[in-house]
């Protein structure tokens, strides 16, 4: 009785986790070329990921892209900002090299579920309009 009893919690317990499946899987996005516009997207599913706010009250996509100054950008799917499931990476890249682009945050929960964090770099390689670095 008391093995089903545990069983039963174990169960329970374990299906209110939320558990973040982030696509693309690898870490490295499409190649890019200089001057060429450039698109990706990225969606993570497993929950409603939570939306953060920025000091002007706007709701963000969250991550970022390394270096700033890179030409390229971080967007809400379909210009939805609530929707932060679906991030695109748009723009047009400004100079060769490796750009880094983070994804990270957290899940809404509802009363008895544990959050699952997600952290997830991937990189974009930008070559010159000949497709060298």
């Amino acid at each position: 009785m008391r093995t089903l009893k545990f069983s039963f919690i174990s169960l329970i317990v374990s299906g209110c986790t939320l558990h973040a499946d982030i696509s693309p899987k690898n870490n490295e996005l499409n190649n890019a070329l200089v001057g060429v516009p450039y698109y990706a997207q990225i969606n993570i599913v497993g929950g409603n990921v939570a939306s953060l706010k920025n000091s002007y009250g706007d709701r963000e996509p969250v991550g970022n892209i390394s270096p700033d100054d890179s030409g390229l950008y971080l967007k809400h799917c379909n210009d939805n900002k609530y929707d932060n499931n679906c991030i695109e990476i748009r723009g047009t890249p400004t100079r060769t090299g490796v750009i880094k682009v983070r994804i990270s945050g957290f899940f809404n929960v509802a009363m008895f579920q544990k959050t699952d964090e997600f952290d997830k770099t991937y990189t974009i390689n930008i070559k010159g309009a000949e497709g060298y670095f």
